[in-house]
């Protein structure tokens, strides 16, 4: 853990945190990206972290957020990942880029975000497969930090395609696509229990043109 985050949850624990925020803080988390190049005939996709260096999960006792962004109450949830483009990317008018759930670990939820100083504007929308939403979700192609949460502790991966497709998430097939692997370990405060694992690929359905 960076000392930043301990810092933070070291406050947390001792009962200096602040119920009734109006959205999720991000507790200095430092950011980490997947990249996304475009080079005009393939999309590839790379996150810097493994298994090994799994983004934490945290759950924040005490902090109750308000609206839309009530989704994350009694969750364990982290906004560290984003989406980057990895220099400039050039889309025809009817071509638009997608990222769709392949597989994820029981459990895991995704919600919609945007950049991480204007989290009272992000929609919080369940996303890339949560609450029955869509596998596909259409990314404008700017940076976007998503909120991932758990339910419960233990180690959880999620598996996305990254594609150029149209409006409606068909791929098209003279654009090659990539894959990409998040990984996530949700853990307890420094005074709680051990992390748990769990199982549970969960298979999600590709779209073809």
């Amino acid at each position: 853990m960076k000392a930043t985050m301990t810092v933070t949850v070291l406050a947390l624990a001792s009962g200096s945190a602040v119920a009734g925020f109006s959205a999720p803080n991000s507790h200095s988390w430092p950011m980490e990206h997947v990249m996304v190049t475009f080079d005009g005939n393939a999309v590839s996709a790379h996150a810097n972290n493994d298994a090994s260096s799994a983004i934490q999960l945290l759950r924040f006792e005490g902090e109750v957020y308000d609206g839309a962004s009530s989704v994350m109450n009694d969750t364990y949830y982290s906004d560290q990942y984003g989406w980057v483009p990895d220099g400039f990317i050039s889309l025809g008018a009817d071509e638009f880029l997608w990222i769709e759930r392949v597989s994820s670990m029981a459990g895991l939820n995704v919600y919609e975000g945007g950049m991480r100083m204007m989290r009272d504007m992000h929609s919080y929308d369940a996303i890339l497969g949560t609450d029955g939403s869509d596998d596909a979700w259409m990314w404008g192609g700017t940076m976007v930090h998503n909120w991932y949460s758990a339910d419960e502790l233990g180690s959880y991966e999620v598996t996305y395609e990254v594609f150029v497709g149209d409006a409606d998430g068909n791929a098209y097939s003279q654009y090659a696509s990539d894959m990409v692997t998040l990984y996530f370990d949700a853990v307890p405060s420094p005074a709680g229990a051990a992390v748990l694992g769990l199982g549970g690929l969960v298979a999600a359905r590709r779209r073809r043109a």
